[in-house]
């Protein structure tokens, strides 16, 4: 069984207010900045079978255009029942700061739930749940931390073949050969490629203590990379944590869905009145230009303003 952590494990104190704005890129190479509200949760992607939110946080000691970030994801579908929450904490778990041999995902600050938030783990380890789903979580060297990357639409995944009515047999990737796929986008591939040898050799990624985390999801509908970033401890002049996410591979009958929310949007492409796309502009590549219409009551919220607009051509 995994290490389940109690219950009270809860996100910093909320304080009103607006800040900054987080990047978003787009399905359809877009970028563009999306202003939120302390402490709110978003819908970033919305289907029949798929919701995915966020919430966002604001650092008060980073530059007032960059204080805004992203520190919880939620995600939740239709099929083997998922339902994961990733939150940050300013301060370490009781059991992390209390025990210097104990290794933690963040030092303790990066929680994981696979129930919904009901309890919470805060170790590094590979958790296989429901009937397909499974998440990998360890701490990660810097040079070896993600950049962002375009998914792909699986085939002939072995969750969509039947024997006899029976699902076959789950063949889940070492977590070392995770870290090992998309080396393009690694931060420095050459250095990175050291570490991880080593790790093979020894044996201990689940070892590792670390600041920085990477957590891989994989779901029968979707596969999601998650790479926690946080302030280093000894230069503290902007103090921030921050999750970023992306999707790595879709199932064909996710793809062909009609995608909503601030990320699912930009499935769609969006032209200006001359005939060029538009990349840039988020009051155009957006359904509405409120940002409250893509706030959602929480975590795993799904009813939200923006998904009843109608998009004008």
């Amino acid at each position: 069984e995994p290490p389940i952590s109690s219950p009270p494990i809860t996100p910093a104190p909320i304080n009103g207010g607006n800040g900054g704005d987080p990047i978003v890129i787009g399905l359809q190479n877009q970028v563009f900045k999306f202003e939120g509200r302390n402490g709110a949760w978003y819908s970033n992607l919305s289907s029949k079978t798929v919701q995915w939110n966020m919430q966002f946080r604001e650092f008060p000691s980073c530059p007032a255009d960059e204080n805004m970030m992203i520190t919880g994801i939620s995600l939740k579908t239709q099929d083997d029942n998922v339902k994961i929450l990733i939150i940050t904490t300013p301060e370490p778990t009781p059991e992390c700061q209390k025990d210097p041999n104990m290794v933690c995902l963040g030092e303790g600050t990066l929680h994981i739930s696979l129930d919904g938030g009901n309890t919470f783990l805060s170790q590094p380890g590979d958790y296989p749940f429901s009937s397909n789903s499974r998440v990998v979580a360890h701490n990660t060297y810097a040079p070896c931390s993600r950049k962002w990357h375009d998914y792909e639409i699986s085939q002939n995944d072995w969750r969509n073949n039947r024997d006899g009515g029976r699902r076959a047999t789950v063949e889940w990737k070492k977590p070392l050969q995770l870290m090992t796929e998309n080396k393009a986008t690694m931060i420095n591939e050459h250095i990175c490629t050291g570490w991880i040898n080593l790790r093979s050799e020894r044996n201990d990624l689940m070892e590792q203590k670390g600041e920085w985390s990477t957590i891989y999801i994989d779901t029968p509908t979707v596969k999601l990379h998650v790479e926690y970033r946080r302030s280093d401890v000894y230069e503290r002049k902007c103090d921030f944590q921050s999750l970023d996410a992306w999707m790595t591979q879709v199932s064909p009958e996710f793809q062909k869905e009609e995608w909503n929310g601030i990320l699912g949007e930009t499935k769609v492409k969006v032209y200006d009145g001359e005939g060029h796309q538009v990349l840039t502009n988020r009051h155009e590549l957006l359904k509405s230009t409120k940002d409250e219409d893509y706030e959602v009551n929480g975590p795993f919220g799904t009813d939200f303003g923006a998904a009843d607009v109608v998009r004008v051509a």
